[in-house]
C-alpha cells in the first residue's frame, strides 16, 4: 500500500468520523449511536432513536430502527438484503509478508453477507453440523470441557473469568468440531476480541492496519488447514466444506470466510453470553439466588441474558428495491441499521423491559439471533453451551461475586465483557 494511498485513506477516514461528530452535536441521534464510545453500554442513546419513532433517518441518509416490530420486519423481509461491513469499503490489500495473494473477511466473503438462493445453498452445507442431533451428541464433551475449567477456577485468590473460562471452554469445542488444534486457543482468542473492533469500522490508519493484518492472519491459517484437509479428510466441517469446493458447490474464498466466521462466532458469542449472564446475575442477587435454588433455570438464564444485553447490539440491511417502511420512503440501496439491543427491550413487547428477570415468560423471543433467512446458524450451540457452562459454574460456586467493574471489549457490535475478576467461593 503506498504513502499516497494511506494519505487519502486516513483523510476519508477523518472526514467520515467529523461528519458524524458535528451530526452527533447537532442532535442527530442516529450519529449518537454510530459515536457511542468503544465498550460502553448504548441503551441511553437506542432509546433516544426509540423516542424518535419506529424509524428514524439520519443526516447522513442512514435509517435506524430500535423498534422490534421494525426490526423484525426488515430482518425477515425479502425486500432487504444483508450487508458487508466497512472492511469492504476500506479497499484492503494482501500485506507484504502474506502468502496468500487475497485477504478473506469473516462476514463479507461468508453465507452471511449473501442472500438467497447463495445463501440458502452455502448454508445448507453447513447447517447440519448444527442440527439439534448433533448438540445432543456433543453435549458430554461440553460438560468435560466445562468441568476440567471449573477445577482450575478453584482458588483463593480472584480470578479472571473470560480469559480462564468463558473464553476457554466454546473455544475447545468449536476446535473440536472444525478439527482445529486446541492449543492455538491464545491466537484464536486475539483474533476474536481484535475482530469485535473490526466490524465497528476503522477509525485512523493504525486500525486499517490492524484489520489489514488481522484478516492476512486469519486467511493464511484457514488456506494452510484446507490445503491438509483435502490431502486429508475427517469428520469435521472443514474437510465437508473442502469437499463442496471440489464439487463446485463454494468456491476456496467462500470456504476460507466460514472457516473464519465459524470459528470466531463459535467461541466469541457464548463467552459474551457467559461473561453477561455473570455480570447480570452478580447484579441482581435474588435473581442468583433463585438461580443457584433451582439449576433447571439454566435455559432460561440464557434467553433472558440474551435478551438483557445482546452479544451483537445492531445489525445491517440494505433495501433491495424503492420500498417503504414504517411511512418513509427508502431508495434501493439506503441502509437501515436494526438496534437488535434496543428491540430486545421495546416495552411494546416486554414488560419492565430494563428489568433482568430469569423467570420472564417470553425472553426466548428476542431477537439477539437475528431473525429470517440470516437467523444464526450456531444459535443452538451457543445456547447449549451456556446453558451447561453456567448450570456448572454456579453450581460449583453458589457464591460467585465479582471482584471489580467488568472491562467491556472495545467495540460498538460486540457487546460482552473482555475482562471480569470474580471470586469463586
Amino acid at each position: 500500500m503506498s504513502a499516497v494511498a494511506d494519505v487519502r485513506t486516513i483523510g476519508g477516514l477523518y472526514r467520515t468520523r467529523l461528519r458524524v461528530e458535528v451530526s452527533a452535536a447537532m442532535g442527530d441521534p442516529v450519529a449518537q449511536v454510530m459515536s457511542i464510545p468503544r465498550g460502553a453500554d448504548g441503551h441511553g442513546r437506542y432509546e433516544q432513536v426509540r423516542a424518535r419513532g419506529d424509524l428514524v433517518r439520519g443526516r447522513s441518509g442512514l435509517c435506524m430502527t430500535a423498534s422490534y416490530a421494525m426490526c423484525n420486519e426488515v430482518l425477515r423481509s425479502d425486500r432487504f438484503a444483508a450487508a458487508p461491513t466497512s472492511a469492504v469499503r476500506l479497499k484492503l490489500t494482501p500485506p507484504s509478508w502474506q502468502r496468500t495473494d487475497v485477504l478473506v473477511h469473516p462476514l463479507d466473503d461468508s453465507f452471511a453477507s449473501a442472500n438467497p438462493p447463495e445463501h440458502t445453498s452455502l448454508r445448507r452445507i453447513v447447517a447440519p453440523w448444527f442440527s439439534p442431533q448433533q448438540m445432543r451428541a456433543r453435549r458430554a464433551f461440553i460438560e468435560k470441557v466445562v468441568a476440567e475449567h471449573l477445577d482450575r477456577l478453584d482458588r483463593a485468590e480472584p480470578v479472571d473469568l473470560i480469559d480462564e473460562f468463558a473464553l476457554q471452554v466454546p473455544s475447545k469445542v468449536i476446535c473440536e468440531m472444525l478439527g482445529l488444534d486446541p492449543d492455538d486457543h491464545a491466537l484464536f482468542a486475539r483474533w476474536g476480541i481484535e475482530f469485535g473492533a473490526t466490524v465497528d469500522g476503522a477509525r485512523g490508519i493504525r486500525e486499517r492496519r490492524r484489520t489489514r493484518f488481522l484478516l492476512a492472519e486469519l486467511t493464511d491459517y484457514f488456506d494452510t488447514v484446507v490445503e491438509q484437509r483435502q490431502k486429508h479428510p475427517g469428520d469435521d466441517v472443514i474437510s465437508k466444506m473442502a469437499s463442496a469446493v471440489e464439487e463446485g458447490s463454494m468456491t476456496r474464498t467462500g470456504l476460507l470466510a466460514t472457516c473464519q466466521a465459524l470459528l470466531i462466532g463459535g467461541f466469541v458469542t457464548t463467552a459474551n453470553i457467559i461473561g453477561n449472564a455473570v455480570v447480570a446475575l452478580t447484579q441482581n442477587p435474588e435473581q442468583r439466588d433463585a438461580f443457584t435454588a433451582d439449576l433447571d433455570l439454566a435455559d432460561q438464564v440464557v434467553e433472558e441474558v440474551l435478551r438483557w444485553e445482546a452479544p451483537a447490539q445492531y445489525s445491517v440491511r440494505v433495501a433491495r428495491q424503492d420500498t417503504h417502511l414504517a411511512g418513509e420512503e427508502l431508495r434501493k440501496g439506503t441502509p437501515v441499521v436494526t438496534l437488535l439491543a434496543a428491540a430486545n427491550r421495546d416495552p411494546a413487547v416486554f414488560a419492565e423491559p430494563d428489568r433482568f428477570d430469569i423467570n420472564r415468560s417470553n425472553a426466548r423471543d428476542h431477537l439477539s439471533f437475528a431473525a429470517g433467512p440470516h437467523y444464526c446458524v450456531g444459535a443452538g450451540l451457543a445456547r447449549l453451551e451456556g446453558q451447561i457452562a453456567l448450570r456448572a459454574l454456579f453450581e460449583r460456586f453458589p457464591e460467585l461475586d465479582v471482584a471489580g467493574p467488568a472491562r467491556y471489549c472495545p467495540s460498538r457490535v460486540i457487546r460482552g465483557p473482555r475482562h471480569l475478576q470474580v471470586r469463586c467461593r
